[in-house]
């Protein structure tokens, strides 16, 4: 999508234009329906309900991690104290680890869910492993800033009152 103002390149969920200011929410909507396509973006509800959920099951996932390692710990005190021998220490130690690794997949899979929240499915799609070519330019285009603008307003302003006080 381009700016009807100034015609920058600017990304549909972009509120304003970078180099104009010009606000594009009602052109990024037009520009939606025009093209057709699904809308994948949620409205603010059923995102907030989706983080929610996402937040319910995370802390769900961590509490059960938890409760497992408190069995990993206690049986490791239990054979500090009565030297039950060193099954009963691996046991602990297997233990310990699987409610860590609970606890880590907890974390990365509500990261992972949440990520899908705001990134849109298609931009979430791998390029094609196969393509082992590098890219023409590694470096991203610097954005412009939206002071550059206003500074070409301004020194334009002040030339045009120059000329105006001769």
């Amino acid at each position: 999508m381009h700016c009807p103002s100034c015609g920058i390149t600017a990304s549909p969920d972009q509120q304003f234009c970078r180099s104009c200011g010009m606000n594009l929410e009602t052109v990024g909507k037009l520009v939606e329906q025009h093209s057709g396509s699904v809308s994948s973006s949620l409205t603010r509800a059923e995102k907030s309900r989706a983080e929610q959920q996402i937040v319910r099951s995370m802390f769900t996932t961590l509490m059960i991690a938890m409760a497992i390692m408190g069995v990993g710990i206690f049986l490791l005190v239990i054979n500090k104290t009565f030297h039950l021998g060193a099954a009963v220490g691996l046991l602990a130690t297997l233990v310990l680890l699987g409610g860590t690794g609970c606890a880590a997949f907890a974390v990365l899979n509500g990261v992972r869910r949440g990520a899908s929240l705001t990134v849109g499915r298609s931009q979430l799609e791998l390029p094609d492993a196969t393509d082992k070519s590098l890219p023409t330019n590694p470096f991203p285009e610097a954005l412009p800033s939206v002071t550059e603008r206003t500074t070409q307003l301004i020194s334009s302003t002040s030339t045009n009152d120059q000329e105006l006080r001769r």
